[in-house]
Order: structure tokens, then C-alpha cells, then sequence
């Protein structure tokens, strides 16, 4: 996920300082937009008494500016929001909303997009991703990670693939950190067969892979063939399980990507999973096919 339509992207580089609008942003302007809803308050009452315009509060409301800390204070007081726990969640919403990680150092040749993605990644205390085409990311190897990217339409520079390639490399980090994230991969016989970037490249990557199965915080189930129809036909996805937020699933298409987190999408995607990893072969039995794929690869 986030690695094979976003790794030739070239267009909407610019993150646009404050105005960026980012997921985070959006639920916090969206909570905003609801308090106001339920206080009763016209959205032209509260500009008015805030001293700023209904555009500024309408773009607050959709994520698409900062809010600062007493602007926020201002509206909670104004709607009715006097508990100190529950402001300080939409104080720490805020921060949260608006921080930078060390994404930003690439955020001249990153789509905004893919750093809202990264974002969310390097947030999550539990990642749950469906593959069935592509090896995850976070479980790529270089060499695998370039070949996908050199297969895109888009032609980019050598500098932009170093550093394409410099970010999965950082992004893997959130698999060795102290308290790394959970991974429970669940990803197609397709994946561990195509050979990407040819024999040598793929088999590097199958070996790659083996080993990452030894690591308690990581599950990878290979979903074989012969499993038939399953809940995954309509494509990858994510779920990230954040340590204070609700879980946000990530749906990646050609053309965007769609970020959601209702409670009845996550319930359906989190069913998804769950039955794609019933279908999908036990860790040691997929553990077992790709090496077993792999020595065929060794054989040829």
C-alpha cells in the first residue's frame, strides 16, 4: 500500500505550509463542525462573535487552516465544551493534527498525500494490510522498492528515486524502533510469485521476507490461489490502529486515495481482514511457501 500508484507520482508535490490539509485536520474540523451543529449556533453567530470571517471558520471546520490554541479554547467555551479532560483532547487533536516528522525534509518530492499516509503510519501502534499484488513496503528490499518504481509511467529524475527509496527505507524504521508496530500482513500467492525487477531482485526479496518472520510484532500470511473468491477481490488495503483514535482505513486507487474511519467502515474492512486471514495459509505454512518460491527461483 502507498507503494506502487504514489512511487512515480510527480504532481501536487507542495505540502502549502498551514494550509495543507491533512486527515488529522479534517476529523478535528469535522468534530468542530458538529459541536457547533448541536450547541445551535449559526455558523454566522459564531464568526461574528469569534471576530473573523464565515469563509475562516468554514475552512477551519473542513481541516483547511490552523487553528490556534486560543481560537480552539474560544470555541469550546463558545459551545459549551467547559470539562477540562474533554478540551484537552481537542487541544492534543490539534497538535497532533499539525505536527511535522521527518517526512517533511522530503516534502518538496513527496505528494501530499503520501505524507498524510506516512503520517498515519508512523503514528500507528497496530497496522493490518492486504497486498495481494505487491510486497508491503514496510517488507520491501531496496532493490524490490526501485524495481517498482522504475515499472511506473511516470519518468522521474535519479535524485527523486533516491529519495523515493529513502523514504520506505524510513518508513521501515516504525518495524525497529523500541516499541515497534504490530504488522499483520496478509498478501497474495500473486505477490510472492511475480517476479519483480527479475529472478535475482525477487529472490533476494523472498529471502528478505522469510526473515522478517521471525520477529514476534510481525504476522505475514501468504492468501494462496487455491483460496478462491475472498473478501479481498476488490483490492489492497490498510487499517491502522492509533493509540488514542479510532482505527483509519486507507483505500489506494491510480487516481487518490480515500481515508476512512466511520465506524461502520471500519467494521466492514476490519471483517475483511479477518476473513482474508482465516483464508490465508497459517505463518508457517506461508513461511514455508516462500521459501519454497524462492528455491524454485534459485533452480531456473
Amino acid at each position: 500500500m502507498a507503494d506502487a500508484a504514489w512511487a512515480g507520482q510527480t504532481e501536487n508535490r507542495k505540502q502549502g505550509g498551514s494550509m495543507a490539509s491533512t486527515f488529522r485536520s479534517r476529523r478535528l474540523g469535522a468534530d468542530l463542525r458538529e459541536l457547533r451543529e448541536k450547541s445551535g449556533i449559526g455558523s454566522e453567530a459564531v464568526a461574528e462573535e469569534m471576530g473573523f470571517s464565515r469563509p475562516k471558520l468554514s475552512r477551519i471546520e473542513g481541516g483547511e487552516v490552523r487553528v490556534s490554541k486560543n481560537d480552539l479554547k474560544a470555541l469550546l467555551h463558545l459551545y459549551g465544551v467547559d470539562d477540562k479532560a474533554r478540551q484537552e483532547a481537542f487541544f492534543q487533536a490539534a497538535r497532533e493534527a499539525h505536527k511535522h516528522g521527518w517526512w517533511r525534509a522530503y516534502q518538496d518530492t513527496l505528494p501530499r498525500t503520501y505524507s498524510e499516509y506516512i503520517s498515519l503510519e508512523a503514528d500507528a501502534v497496530e497496522i493490518k494490510n492486504f497486498e495481494p499484488i505487491l510486497i508491503p513496503g514496510l517488507l520491501q528490499t531496496e532493490a524490490y522498492t526501485r524495481a517498482v518504481i522504475h515499472t511506473n509511467p511516470a519518468v522521474l529524475p535519479p535524485a527523486d528515486i533516491d529519495e523515493r527509496v529513502k523514504v520506505i527505507r524510513e518508513r521501515q524504521t516504525v518495524l525497529e524502533r523500541k516499541s515497534p508496530a504490530r504488522l499483520w500482513a496478509v498478501i497474495g500467492e500473486s505477490a510472492i510469485r511475480q517476479t519483480v525487477g527479475g529472478v535475482n531482485v525477487m529472490r533476494e526479496q523472498l529471502t528478505h521476507l522469510s526473515g522478517m518472520t521471525a520477529y514476534q510484532h510481525i504476522v505475514i500470511q501468504v492468501l494462496p490461489h487455491t483460496a478462491g473468491a475472498h473478501a479481498g477481490l476488490t483490492g489492497a488495503f490498510v487499517v491502522f490502529g492509533l493509540p488514542q483514535d479510532p482505527s483509519v482505513v486507507c483505500v489506494e486507487n491510480m487516481t487518490g486515495t480515500l481515508y476512512m474511519d466511520s465506524p461502520g467502515e471500519r467494521q466492514s474492512y476490519g471483517d475483511a481482514f479477518d476473513h482474508l486471514r482465516a483464508a490465508a495459509l497459517n505463518p508457517a505454512d506461508s513461511f514455508a511457501l516462500i521459501q519454497r518460491v524462492a528455491e524454485e527461483m534459485r533452480e531456473e
